[in-house]
């Protein structure tokens, strides 16, 4: 494991060893340190680039998922949304990031996974590239880990029924990385319709 991956371990570690004992604003900060680390270190660096896939791990209904951290922006409890009426029911509604909204995916509905319970807590990790900013619904976050490219199961070999679209492989110990490009490429996306206000 590089240099880079160990010291976003240490600090989330550091943080405390489940989602239970963290708070939004450590997540955030953690986040925002890994990400900052990332982006000022020196590019082509074979040896961090061989090393593995840095990802935030999550849990959606019963299964377990990851999304790589170069593809995330914020993470933040996700208090109240707004429906988009007509819209696919994958796409959960909108919310407002400091005074912008955003649109926010249901990934339960989008992998075929039961949804939460109405009153369960809920967090939203905000996706981000070519200017487009997206968020997902998990249940619950878990640490970041690096994946190892050559351990992971393509999709086309699992045969696990999920949609393989969104899945960039599965580990040995069945964490599933999720596709961050093919999630913001839905059509849903893409409408003009996706809009409106906040309740709050």
């Amino acid at each position: 494991m590089s240099r880079q991956a160990t010291s976003i371990l240490d600090r989330l570690h550091a943080l405390g060893d489940g989602h239970d004992g963290w708070s939004e604003a450590e997540y955030s900060e953690a986040l925002l340190r890994a990400r900052a680390r990332r982006l000022a270190a020196p590019r082509g660096d074979v040896a961090d680039a061989a090393a593995g896939i840095p990802a935030l791990g999550a849990r959606i209904a019963s299964e377990r998922y990851a999304l790589p951290l170069d593809s995330l922006s914020e993470v933040m409890v996700l208090a109240r949304w707004t429906p988009v009426p007509g819209q696919p029911q994958y796409l959960l509604g909108v919310t407002n990031l400091r005074g912008e909204i955003r649109p926010v995916l249901d990934l339960h509905s989008l992998l075929g996974l039961t949804p939460p319970p109405p009153e369960s807590r809920s967090w939203v990790i905000f996706l981000k590239a070519g200017g487009v900013e997206v968020g997902v619904r998990v249940e619950a976050l878990d640490r970041v880990v690096s994946l190892d490219p050559a351990t992971l199961t393509r999709p086309h070999e699992s045969g696990n029924g999920l949609p393989q679209r969104f899945i960039s492989g599965i580990t040995p110990d069945a964490l599933i990385l999720l596709d961050t490009a093919q999630l913001l490429a839905l059509d849903a996306l893409k409408d003009t319709r996706v809009g409106g206000s906040d309740e709050s």
